[in-house]
């Protein structure tokens, strides 16, 4: 018995006991579905013989009985039989079974036609010999007792493919042995030992084949249970902390809607995963300017999350000293090259909006272009310019240019952010939702304030995935200067 992880989640909801019950009832369930199978056939097969051979007997007319209540059993089987009653049935109709095949052997015998009074008659002057002599008696050739033996052998072997308890196994040979041995005793009355002693052995073989094979399987069971257990208890501790650690990383991020004097802003972030690795932020640095961060960490999970951390800590205290864009980057930039291990990177854009002067300074570390809408003309503009990602060299400085972009921003501007979880989301065929479909969003909603648009643009982004799988997190933020 080998059961995996992915089979054995559905067990560790329950105690040890109750999930091995489980186990035992769906093996059941599908076994007993087979040996009614295998009754049918076998019955079957016994009625054509006896129509045959006896056909003035009463056993043909008994055969087809049983058949016929097996069929029936077997075409109503799911409506009758279920994970709940399985194992309460189940003994019953082994019990039924053992009746059954014992009944049968009762009306053949009763019913049965001597061969002659010859043969009659030699019969018992043997077993008359034999009682004389005293001792032990084992009547091998006598048919009553063969019957017997088959009843038993045919049991035995049919009970080691269930899944039976200890006390289920213990009942049902006890069963097994003592029906038939009581129908000897009491309907033919065969009191001779002799001839038991080799069903006896017998039942004892194969009660300890079940038994053994019962406890071996619960051992082997519960010691899977204890492993996947003890995973299962570690993946939800895990995963009760990662959860704790998005509350936390959530928190970090400012309202998903605020005015700062003249600007409106609306953003949000949806991680894929518990933690994730965008983080977006807005700073008041002055009365009339106004900070705006947006960044993606290369990878997902506790590692980005841990550097985003790092991040919004250090853009505070950079933002102390400078709102420069390029010297805010380059010192960005020293803190990843020494706290990474050199196979993490940061994608960002800042942005520092002067309402006085009504420009907006802007610089791009390897992230995804952002869009400008204009107030008066409703035109979109792609800003494509950007400078090397953060992580990536040592000292960007040397390698920025003139890759910071000025210009204007008036009343009724508006500036568009986000993520490649946003151009990346894929529906269930793995197609993307691209920068074409979302230009075209942005142009027919350009009329929208800064939340509605966000709302619509997460709207439309969901209508196209259709709740499928996503790889990336989605961060997207809208300014509007009123």
């Amino acid at each position: 018995m080998d059961i995996t992880l992915v089979n054995f989640d559905k067990y560790l909801d329950h105690t040890r006991s109750d999930a091995y019950n489980l186990f035992r009832n769906e093996k059941n369930l599908k076994t007993l579905r087979r040996f009614f199978l295998f009754a049918i056939f076998i019955f079957g097969m016994i009625t054509l013989i006896s129509f045959s051979e006896e056909p003035g007997s009463v056993s043909p007319f008994l055969y087809l009985s049983f058949t016929i209540v097996i069929l029936f059993l077997r075409i109503f089987y799911k409506k009758i039989f279920n994970l709940q009653n399985i194992r309460r049935y189940l003994f019953y109709v082994l019990i039924a079974f053992l009746l059954a095949i014992t009944s049968a052997g009762i009306v053949s015998q009763l019913f049965s036609k001597p061969d002659g009074e010859e043969e009659v008659k030699k019969a018992l002057v043997q077993k008359a010999d034999k009682q004389n002599q005293g001792g032990l008696t084992i009547n091998v050739g006598d048919k009553k007792s063969n019957d017997m033996i088959s009843t038993i052998l045919f049991v035995c072997i049919i009970l080691i493919f269930f899944r039976l308890s200890k006390n289920e196994i213990i009942q049902l040979y006890t069963l097994t042995f003592g029906i038939p041995i009581l129908t000897e005793l009491i309907i033919f009355n065969n009191f001779s030992i002799g001839d038991k002693i080799g069903s006896l052995v017998m039942v004892l073989m194969f009660f300890i084949i079940s038994y053994t094979g019962e406890n071996n399987r619960q051992k082997k069971f519960f010691k899977q249970f204890d492993f996947y257990s003890k995973r299962d208890n570690d993946n939800r501790r895990m995963k009760k902390e990662l959860e704790y650690a998005r509350d936390i990383q959530l928190a970090m991020l400012p309202a998903n809607e605020m005015k700062i004097g003249e600007l409106e802003i609306a953003a949000t972030s949806l991680p894929t995963y518990e933690v994730g690795g965008d983080y977006f932020d807005y700073f008041k640095i002055s009365e009339n300017l106004t900070g705006v961060f947006i960044c993606d960490v290369s990878g997902h999970g506790v590692a980005s999350a841990l550097m985003l951390s790092g991040l919004r800590s250090c853009m505070n205290l950079i933002l102390e000293d400078t709102s420069n864009p390029k010297d805010v980057f380059t010192k960005l930039n020293k803190m990843i090259r020494k706290t990474q291990n050199r196979n993490m990177f940061v994608t960002a854009v800042f942005l520092v909006i002067d309402t006085e002067k009504n420009t907006c300074s802007l610089f791009n570390a390897g992230h995804l272009p952002p869009y400008k809408v204009s107030g008066s003309s409703k035109e979109l503009f792609k800003i494509k310019r950007h400078g090397v990602t953060l992580g990536v060299v040592p000292d960007i400085s040397k390698d920025m240019g003139d890759t910071e972009v000025v210009f204007d921003f008036n009343k009724s501007d508006k500036i568009i952010l986000y993520t490649d979880g946003v151009t990346e989301a894929m529906d269930i065929n793995k197609n993307e939702y691209g920068f074409e479909r979302l230009e075209y969003f942005l142009n027919i909603n350009i009329e929208k304030n800064p939340s509605e648009l966000l709302k619509s643009l997460i709207s439309d982004i969901n209508n196209f995935t259709k709740n499928a799988e996503q790889k990336d997190d989605l961060t997207a933020l809208i300014i509007q200067r009123n």
